[in-house]
C-alpha cells in the first residue's frame, strides 16, 4: 500500500474513532490542570471539567457551549450567593436558589440547554461553603474557576488539530444529497415495479432526518465561527434546498407507499427511468464534488430526461390517457411527477448555484 492511501486510511480512522476529539478534550484538559495547579485554586478540579464538558468537535460548538455554560455559571452563583447570604445552608435557601435559577434559563431560550449546570452551580455555591467563607467569595471562585477552563479549552480548540463546523456542514450535505439519492431511487422503483421496501425506506428516511437536524446545529456554530459572508450564503442555500428536496420526496414515498398497482405510470416506464437516473446521478456527483473527490456535474442529461418527460406527459394529455383512469389516481398520478420534476429542478439548480459561485470566487 502506497504511502498516501495509508496516510488516507488513517485520518478516515481518526476521523470513524473520534481520535481527534478525543485528543484536543485530552490536551484541554492537561492545560487547564496545568493553569490552576499554577494559580493554586483550591478548586480547581472545576476548571478541568468544564474544559472536558465545553470542548466540542468544532470551534463553533465549543463557542456556543462556553457561552451557555459561563452565563449559566453566572446566573447559578449570584443566586446561590444571594440564597446562602440570607438563608444559609437551610432547605429553603436551596429550594429558592434552584427555583430562581432554573426559571430564569427557562425564560431565556438560549440557556436553557445550560439550566442544569446553572442548578448546580448554585447548589454548590450554598451546600459547599466552608466557615469564614462569605457566599459571595464562593460564588466568584465557582465562577473564575469555570471561565478558566472555558477560556483554555476554546484556545485549545483553535489551536490544536481545529476542526471547522463549515467544513463539517459541507461534509453533511454532501450525505443528505447521497441518502437523497438513495431515498429517490428507492420510491421511483417502488412506485414503477409496485415493490415499494418499507423498512429501506423508513432507514434512509431517518437517517436523512438526523442528518439535516445536525446540519441545522452545524449551520449555527458556522456562523458562531465567524464563517458567513458568500461561502455562509451558499450553504445557507444548500441546506434549504437540501430539505426541500427531502419534502418531495417525502410527498412522492407518500403516493409510493399508498398507491399500488396499475396506474398512469406504466404510459412512460422509460421517461420515468431515465428521469430516475438522471437525478439519481446528478444528486450523487453533487455530493461527490462537495466531498473534493470530483468534478461538478453537468446539467445537460438532467434537462434531456425533464425534456423527454414532458413532451411525453403532453402527448398523454392530447391522447385523454388520464381519462380512462379515476380522479384518485389521476391526482396521485400527478402528485408524484410533481415530486419527480421539483427534484429534478431542486437538483439542477443547486449545481447551476454552485457554477456561478466557483465561477467568481
Amino acid at each position: 500500500m502506497t504511502e498516501r492511501k495509508w496516510t488516507a486510511r488513517a485520518a478516515w480512522l481518526v476521523r470513524r474513532l473520534g481520535l481527534r476529539h478525543a485528543l484536543r478534550t485530552a490536551a484541554a484538559a492537561v492545560a487547564t490542570l496545568a493553569l490552576v495547579t499554577a494559580l493554586a485554586l483550591p478548586q480547581g478540579y472545576w476548571a478541568v471539567v468544564t474544559a472536558v464538558i465545553v470542548m466540542q468537535a468544532n470551534l463553533g460548538g465549543s463557542i456556543w457551549a462556553s457561552w451557555t455554560r459561563l452565563a449559566g455559571t453566572a446566573i447559578g452563583a449570584v443566586a446561590g450567593a444571594l440564597a446562602a447570604h440570607w438563608g444559609g445552608q437551610s432547605f429553603l435557601a436551596v429550594g429558592l436558589a434552584v427555583f430562581a435559577t432554573l426559571s430564569v434559563c427557562a425564560v431565556i431560550s438560549r440557556l436553557r440547554e445550560s439550566s442544569r449546570v446553572a442548578g448546580i452551580t448554585a447548589v454548590i455555591v450554598i451546600l459547599a461553603g466552608h466557615p469564614g467563607t462569605s457566599a459571595l467569595t464562593m460564588g466568584m471562585d465557582r465562577f473564575i474557576e469555570i471561565s478558566i477552563g472555558i477560556v483554555t479549552a476554546l484556545g485549545v480548540s483553535a489551536v490544536v488539530l481545529p476542526s471547522r463546523a463549515s467544513r463539517a456542514l459541507e461534509h453533511g450535505l454532501a450525505t443528505v444529497f447521497d441518502d437523497a439519492a438513495s431515498y429517490f431511487a428507492l420510491v421511483v422503483e417502488g412506485r414503477l415495479h409496485d415493490d415499494y421496501v418499507e423498512r429501506q425506506v423508513f432507514a434512509i428516511k431517518d437517517r436523512i432526518l438526523r442528518t439535516l437536524a445536525r446540519c441545522r446545529e452545524l449551520r449555527r456554530e458556522s456562523v458562531i465561527e465567524g464563517r458567513g459572508g458568500d461561502d455562509g450564503t451558499l450553504r445557507s442555500m444548500l441546506l434549504y434546498r437540501g430539505e426541500r428536496l427531502f419534502e418531495h420526496i417525502l410527498a412522492m414515498d407518500h403516493v409510493a407507499a399508498e398507491w399500488r398497482g396499475q396506474g398512469l405510470h406504466r404510459h412512460l416506464p422509460e421517461e420515468l427511468t431515465v428521469l430516475e437516473g438522471a437525478v439519481a446521478a446528478m444528486l450523487r456527483g453533487l455530493a461527490a464534488h462537495m466531498r473534493r473527490q470530483g468534478a461538478l456535474p453537468e446539467t445537460d442529461t438532467l434537462s434531456a430526461a425533464v425534456g423527454k418527460a414532458r413532451e411525453k406527459l403532453a402527448a398523454m394529455r392530447r391522447e385523454r390517457a388520464p381519462a380512462a383512469y379515476d380522479l384518485s389516481e389521476v391526482m396521485h398520478f400527478f402528485s408524484f411527477m410533481h415530486g419527480m420534476l421539483s427534484c429534478a429542478a431542486d437538483a439542477g439548480e443547486i449545481v447551476r448555484r454552485i457554477r456561478a459561485y466557483e465561477q467568481e470566487a
